[in-house]
This record gives C-alpha cells, structure tokens and sequence, in this order.
C-alpha cells in the first residue's frame, strides 16, 4: 500500500505557487506548460503527479493560495454588516487596501490577471467559484447600499451590477496591463472608481 504523499514544504510550495501563477497569468489555464512550471520551480514530474492530479489542479491550488492571500491582506466588508453611516467609508477603504497590495504585495496582482486570463474557466474550477463569490458579492453590497438609501434605484439591480461588474473588470485590467508607475497606475484607478461612485450613487433629494 503506497503511502500518501507529504506536503510540500514552505519554500518549495511558495516557489511553485510563485511561478505557476506567473504561467496560467500570463498564458492562461490551457497556455501553460506545465514541463515549463516545473523546470522554473525545480521540481520532478513524479512528485508533482503524487501531489497534483493534473495542470488544472495545480490552477486551482495556485488560485486558493492567492484568494486566502489577498482576503487576509484587504479584508472584504460583509454587505450585511455595512450601515448607512459607514457604507460609503467601509467600501472606500477596502478598494484603498486593495490598490495599496499592488504597491506592497505586487506577486499577488497575478490572481487578477488569472482572473482575467481563465474567463471561460468551467464551473468547477477554483477561478469560476472565485468569479462567482466576487460578482455575488458586488451584487450583494449594491443591494445593501439601497436598502440604506446610498445606491441609485431608478436601474434595474441586475443592470447596475453588471454595469458596475463590467466597470471594475476594466478598471483591473487596466491597472494590471498598464506600463505606468505603481503609483500613476493607483491615481488613474482612483479617479475612475471616484467616476464610478458618481454613477451608482443615489444623488441627494432637493429640498
């Protein structure tokens, strides 16, 4: 009876993580070699198949590591929890937190490009469960922010959340793509998220 295999350890598995992500980022999901991850992170096919039962399991491995990651560095508010006093402040100093890890953890900007490189991604892979806990979860604080009267309601919920979807998906591709500076890419994104707010914002009633 064979034995199970032992984890990786920190170092190896950081240095698989690191360069596998720079691969499906670059090249997508199917693009990738995966003779080319393992030849860059110096480790044998025989111990990457007793790990991994193939490419896309190393995808979805790679992207769980990124999203545990990202979420501990900007924690995302819970819709339920935001309030009508804090709404507007709470989503502002997450999208603040999430420009400043492109400055201070730029190895995790590859989840975004792996984001965008695996759209047609099936559904039971890591990256489509991550694209549907983010598009629920923009639904959801757009619905929260009606309910506290922070949120246009004169557009049907689903247009103002695709719309804001197919917003924020241009703004990140365009940060991630950009040649500029760290810190023009960070002003340029605030400006068009400021343009954003003014949007989907419920304008205040005339006395």
């Amino acid at each position: 009876m064979s034995r199970p295999p032992q984890p990786l350890d920190v170092a190896a598995a950081d240095r698989l993580c690191a360069v596998a992500a720079e691969a499906f980022a670059t090249r997508g999901l199917e693009g990738a070699s995966l003779n080319g991850i393992l030849r860059r992170a110096g480790m044998g096919k025989g111990s990457f198949y007793h790990r991994f039962a193939d490419k896309a399991a190393l995808h979805d491995w790679v992207t769980e590591r990124l999203v545990t990651a990202l979420s501990d560095e900007i924690r995302p508010p819970q819709p339920h929890a935001l309030t009508a006093t804090s709404y507007r402040d709470e989503l502002s100093q997450f999208l603040e937190r999430l420009g400043q890890v492109s400055i201070t953890r730029p190895e995790l900007m590859n989840l975004g490009r792996m984001f965008h490189s695996s759209a047609d991604a099936s559904s039971e892979r890591a990256i489509a469960r991550m694209r549907d806990i983010v598009t629920t979860w923009i639904a959801g604080v757009l619905e929260t922010g009606r309910e506290l009267g922070a949120i246009r309601t004169d557009l049907p919920l689903d247009l103002l959340a695709g719309w804001t979807i197919a917003t924020l998906t241009t703004i990140d591709q365009w940060v991630l793509g950009s040649l500029d500076d760290a810190s023009n890419r960070r002003a340029t994104a605030d400006g068009a998220l400021a343009i954003l707010w003014e949007v989907i914002a419920r304008a205040p009633e005339i006395a």
